[in-house]
């Protein structure tokens, strides 16, 4: 939920209840029949009192698509260490800096890949992670064929370096440039 939809509850459970408080007193005759319904007239002969009202149903509108609204797949971004196994020798864990770094070194090697940006989320299920990748791709290139590659490089890192088989990987292409980007040369 965000913050917007958070001060919209903050104000609406507060109307609520100092509605219930009010409706316990006039219950419990804690005040006197004559007042609030003298308080009651008045509130419901001014023009202000629709408006209120316009602005509780939009409120509870709002919240009620927050109750239905689809969050993002059931996914968190990741931090910490990621478990990747555990058996006698020990655990083995791996920082979600690293998996970035295998990811995003493994997509610019990609032909047509110009830039990447790397986020990874946990999930639940056999797979405890899944990988989403934003590049830039190079003018003339094919961005479904150049997405395809990249999700290839990026499996077969993660298989070679960390024996991760089959994370899902989601690439979004953000930008299309024709800019040359530079590349260190390795020397072995």
């Amino acid at each position: 939920m965000g913050i917007i939809r958070r001060l919209i509850l903050l104000f609406y459970v507060l109307a609520v209840l100092a509605t219930a408080i009010v409706c316990a007193g006039v219950y419990l005759q804690l005040i006197p029949a004559d007042v609030w319904q003298n308080e009651l007239q008045h509130i419901l002969a001014r023009q202000e009192t629709l408006a209120v009202l316009v602005v509780m149903i939009l409120a509870s509108l709002i919240l009620l698509t927050a109750v239905f609204a689809r969050s993002s797949k059931g996914l968190s971004i990741a931090s910490g260490d990621v478990h990747l196994e555990v058996g006698k020798p020990g655990e083995v864990k791996v920082t979600v800096p690293a998996i970035i770094s295998v990811v995003e070194r493994a997509a610019i090697t990609v032909s047509g890949v110009r830039e990447v940006e790397a986020s990874v989320y946990q999930q639940s299920g056999d797979m405890p992670i899944k990988v989403r990748v934003i590049i830039a791709l190079g003018q003339g290139f094919s961005a479904p064929r150049v997405s395809e590659a990249a999700v290839a490089a990026i499996d077969d890192a993660l298989q070679t370096a960390l024996e991760l088989p089959a994370v899902p990987v989601e690439v979004k292409v953000n930008e299309v440039t024709h800019a040359i980007v530079e590349r260190e040369r390795r020397v072995i």
